[in-house]
């Protein structure tokens, strides 16, 4: 599993940054303008804004990448926890392992991604998906003068797929249903990370394949999980400025 940590941010060409917003200023008298001018202001870059912040339960938003680290890491603990040999421990791979079978011993677990939409918001999950990001909220920083930052977000459901491979369907059956009972236990884990919804949907039928003359086992347990991804937009508070000059009394108002 790599290692990565995630951010909320967006790519923005350097040569947009070195540009500079402006706000227009008016000087005015009735209906006719007497002096206008543009003050620049220098930007920095918004998109770097982290969006964490603004979670209810997270140190980070949810992603695919944070729930597979958050899976490998449960599956390594409690192998931990009940004293397997560290050279024994049962690792986490990406669909089927595309190393020899030996190279992870006697069993190994892989999953993939069988499904991600938008998701459906009411209980039955029969609402129409919810496909645009909405408010979530919004901050203002003096390091980005005169704009305000929208964070948006829109939920994600996902259906995964964990598969334990095994040599033999003694060895496939019992981590299967060891892995159902952590995940389901642990649901709290992936909640804790970010995950809106966590839960076990099914599992699937049992099955083998053989591969260089090796007979394998293999049990998919399939999972649903429920995320929301967010987007970040910065939108100027001011745009123009109005000085209105008096007739009677010459003074700015």
């Amino acid at each position: 599993m790599p290692n990565d940590t995630t951010y909320l941010t967006e790519s923005v060409d350097e040569s947009l940054l070195k540009a500079e917003d402006r706000i227009s200023v008016q000087l005015v008298e009735y209906d006719k303008v007497l002096y206008e001018t543009e003050v620049p202001v220098g930007l920095i870059n918004p998109y770097t804004t982290r969006a964490e912040n603004f979670l209810p339960n997270s140190a980070r938003a949810m992603t695919l990448s944070v729930f597979f680290e958050t899976a490998s890491k449960l599956i390594a603990d409690a192998q931990g926890r009940a004293g397997a040999d560290s050279s024994k421990t049962i690792k986490l791979t990406e669909e089927y392992p595309p190393e020899p079978f030996e190279t992870y011993g006697d069993e190994v677990i892989a999953y993939r991604v069988l499904k991600r939409e938008p998701a459906r918001m009411n209980a039955k999950g029969t609402a129409r998906p919810h496909r645009k990001s909405t408010f979530t909220d919004e901050v203002t920083a003096p390091e980005y003068p005169n704009k305000v930052i929208i964070i948006e977000a829109r939920p994600i459901d996902h259906l995964i797929e964990f598969t334990c491979w095994g040599k033999s369907n003694k060895l496939a059956n019992a981590r299967a249903l060891w892995l159902e009972k952590l995940f389901i236990t642990h649901a709290w884990a992936f909640e804790v990370q970010g995950a809106d919804r966590f839960f076990w949907k099914d599992r699937g039928p049992d099955t083998y394949m053989t591969s260089g003359g090796q007979r394998l086992f293999y049990r998919p347990i399939n999972f649903f999980v429920r995320f929301r991804e967010f987007e970040i937009k910065a939108h100027p508070q001011i745009k123009q400025l109005i000085f209105e000059a008096s007739a009677t009394n010459n003074v700015l108002t």
